[in-house]
């Protein structure tokens, strides 16, 4: 099945789930390579830290896209990621509603995976490199700020990697109780915080 294919269920099933209704667009809008690297070098994470700091770092770049950057389209898309068709976390969809169910979505981080989904079905992902580079599974070189994250079309990714979008926006992470609402609306403001770089 394409990225698109499952990104538009994924969609559905937020809005089933009322976390909010998302529009797909699909045509890719590219990112210059100036932006993406900007991007990368205002993260405050090292790269051998983020395969355990995926929310911090994920959701840090995202603001910085949608904030500092002002670029258009992007959503935060939670769900799994295969490698050679071997799933990396143990999440399904039915996992999501639990942790809406049951307020556990803080206790559950680490069971999925979150990425940044541009139009035309293009991932942006800080963390992937360095989770694959600490299992021996990707070569990196850090000097390299584009080798540090992964950019491209989710169906033409290579080195074996697929994206399987399950849930996106940001309204999940407060019905699961991993982000409080004012916190959210503190992280996701006009005013920078800190923590995501200078403004």
């Amino acid at each position: 099945m394409s990225y698109l294919k499952e990104f538009k269920s994924a969609v559905a099933r937020t809005a089933k789930l009322d976390l909010g209704d998302f529009t797909v667009n699909e045509s890719p809008m590219p990112l210059d390579q100036a932006v993406l690297n900007a991007v990368e070098e205002t993260g405050h994470i090292p790269f051998r830290q983020r395969a355990v700091q995926s929310l911090s770092v994920n959701f840090g770049m995202f603001h910085m896209l949608a904030k500092k950057f002002h670029i258009p389209g992007g959503v935060m898309t939670l769900g799994n990621v295969s490698v050679n068709g071997e799933m990396r976390f143990p999440v399904t969809p039915a996992h999501f509603r639990k942790m809406i169910e049951t307020g556990s979505g803080e206790d559950a981080l680490g069971s999925y995976h979150l990425w940044t989904t541009l139009p035309g079905g293009v991932i942006l992902d800080h963390v992937l490199p360095s989770a694959l580079a600490g299992d021996g599974l990707l070569d990196v070189n850090e000097a390299v700020p584009a080798e540090r994250y992964l950019y491209g079309p989710a169906d033409e990714l290579g080195h074996g990697i697929a994206y399987h979008p399950m849930i996106v926006g940001l309204e999940f992470f407060i019905a699961s109780e991993t982000i409080d609402r004012e916190a959210m609306e503190y992280l996701m403001g006009e005013k920078f915080p800190k923590q995501y770089g200078k403004s």
